[in-house]
């Protein structure tokens, strides 16, 4: 699950980055809240997924910066219903709700399996 997690965080980042270069900047305080989740969090939590030694603290930030990303993605595709007929529309879609699912899911996964090694 950890692979999978970093794989949909990097694909994510990188989506993003290409949505912000081809449709600029949002529009709306919302919106660029949303995109520096969408930009931030993956980039955190597959570092700390990469890494072998994140402390509780840190994990517990990428845990809520994940279920942030996941409160913004959700409250976006609802707002903008009926969706606009582009390229990429359902596939991003899908992404920003996968990977921070998938990461919050290895984070806690992988703070339990530390607490069993270490307890």
């Amino acid at each position: 699950m950890r692979i999978a997690a970093i794989i949909c965080n990097v694909i994510l980042f990188g989506f993003t980055g290409l949505v912000l270069a081809t449709d600029g900047p949002p529009q709306g305080a919302a919106y660029v809240a949303l995109t520096l989740l969408a930009l931030l969090v993956p980039l955190f939590t597959s570092l700390l997924l990469l890494r072998s030694s994140g402390g509780a603290f840190l994990r517990g930030v990428a845990l809520l910066g994940n279920i942030a990303l996941l409160g913004f993605a959700l409250w976006a595709i609802v707002s903008q219903f009926p969706h606009p007929e582009e390229e990429g529309v359902v596939a991003y879609t899908v992404l920003i709700v996968l990977a921070p699912l998938l990461g919050a899911l290895a984070l806690l996964r992988a703070g339990r399996g530390r607490r069993r090694a270490t307890g």
